[in-house]
C-alpha cells in the first residue's frame, strides 16, 4: 500500500511511500490461480508477490491474472507458470532519483522494495513519476532556469558560443566555471540538504612524469581518454567537469555516502584497468566529500582536495573520504 507523504523529492528514500503496515502480499510459486484471484477480488488489489521457498521470484499482476483467465482452466494451475519476470527490487532506503535512473534504461515496468529481507511494497515507473511529480516540478523549473540564465551569457544568435564559454576545449567534459555555477545553483536550492550532494575530486598520479617522458601531445592523449572514459562510468544526472591541469571534479547526488565510494572505486578500477594508447598504464587518485547545506565551493573543494592528499600520501591509486 503507497503511504500518503506530504514531502516528496528526487532525495526521498524509496521505502518512504509505502506503507509499512499493509506490506504487499507474498504467495509461494505452487499456489494455485483461484486462491490468488479470489484475494485480488477480496481486497481490491493489483499486484501480489510470488514466492519459491520463501525467496521472491518474481510479481504477479492484476493484467496477468486477466490474461491468465481468457482459459478459465488455468484457474488451477499453479501462478509460478505465470508469473511477471523479470524482478527487480531495490533496498528501502535507495532515493527515489536512484530507482528512476535505474529504471530509465530497462524494459521492465514494476519494481519491487525490500525492507531487511521483506517486501514491502510494489510501484511502477508511472506511479513513482505521479507521487514525485508535484514535489520535483520546483526543482525542474530551477534547472531550467539555470540554463536559462547560462543562456544569458551570449548574446542572442551566438548560442554557439555557450559551448566554448562552459566546455573545456581539450576534454570536451563541462569546465570549471560551469561546475562552479552548477554547485552554486544547487546550494541556492530550498532544502538542500535533502539533496545528499557528493564532491568526487580526482587526478593522475605523476602526471608530470608522463609530460616528461613521453611529452605534452602523449598527456593531452591520457588527458582526452580519462574524460572519455570517466563519462561512460557516470551517470548523465551527474556533474563532471575538468578542474585544472589533471584535475577532474565530479559532483553526484545520492542517498548513501557507501554507494558513492562504491561510485568511485569502481571508476578507479575502470581507469587502473583501461590501457591508455602510447603509455597503457595511468593510475588516478581520489577525493571524496560530501558537501553541506550553505557552504561554499572553495570549502567543499578544500575537503575534497585534504582527501584527495591522503590518496597520493597512502600510496596513490586510492579512494579516501574526508567527512567533515
Amino acid at each position: 500500500m503507497i503511504a500518503q507523504l506530504y514531502s516528496v523529492t528526487h532525495a526521498t528514500p524509496i521505502g518512504n511511500i509505502f506503507s509499512i503496515d499493509h506490506p504487499t502480499k507474498s504467495f509461494e510459486s505452487d499456489t494455485i490461480l483461484r486462491d490468488i484471484f479470489e484475494y485480488f477480488s477480496t481486497y481490491a488489489v493489483n499486484v501480489v508477490i510470488i514466492t519459491q521457498k520463501m525467496i521472491s521470484i518474481g510479481i504477479f499482476t492484476l493484467k496477468d491474472m486477466m490474461r491468465s483467465l481468457q482459459n478459465f482452466g488455468n484457474l488451477l494451475l499453479s501462478v509460478g507458470e505465470f508469473i511477471t519476470a523479470p524482478l527487480q527490487t531495490f533496498t528501502s532506503t535507495q532515493s527515489i532519483a536512484e530507482v528512476l535512473d535505474t529504471m530509465r534504461d530497462v524494459s521492465y515496468n514494476k519494481i519491487v522494495v525490500m525492507q531487511e529481507d521483506k517486501v514491502i511494497g510494489v510501484i511502477d515507473h508511472r506511479h513513482l513519476l505521479s507521487k514525485c511529480y508535484t514535489q520535483l516540478a520546483p526543482l525542474i523549473k530551477h534547472e531550467y532556469n539555470l540554463v536559462h540564465s547560462m543562456l544569458g551569457l551570449v548574446d542572442e544568435g551566438e548560442q554557439g558560443l555557450l559551448k566554448l564559454a562552459t566546455t573545456d576545449f581539450l576534454t570536451g567534459v563541462g569546465n570549471r566555471r560551469l561546475f562552479e555555477k552548477i554547485f552554486q545553483s544547487h546550494q541556492s536550492l530550498e532544502n538542500q540538504h535533502e539533496m545528499n550532494l557528493f564532491l568526487l575530486m580526482f587526478d593522475i598520479d605523476d602526471f608530470k612524469k608522463i609530460n616528461d617522458t613521453f611529452g605534452h601531445n602523449i598527456g593531452d592523449s591520457v588527458l582526452k581518454q580519462l574524460a572519455k572514459l570517466v563519462s561512460t562510468s557516470i551517470r548523465k544526472s551527474d556533474v563532471f567537469a575538468r578542474w585544472g591541469g589533471e584535475e577532474f571534479a565530479i559532483l553526484l547526488r545520492y542517498s548513501d555516502p557507501a554507494r558513492v565510494i562504491d561510485i568511485a572505486e569502481q571508476i578507479r578500477k575502470r581507469i587502473d584497468a583501461y590501457s591508455f594508447e602510447t603509455i597503457i598504464h595511468v593510475t588516478c587518485s581520489f577525493g571524496l566529500t560530501p558537501v553541506k547545506p550553505h557552504e561554499s565551493i572553495e570549502e567543499a573543494v578544500l575537503r575534497a582536495d585534504l582527501a584527495l592528499y591522503r590518496a597520493k600520501a597512502d600510496g596513490k591509486n586510492t579512494v579516501r573520504l574526508e567527512m567533515t
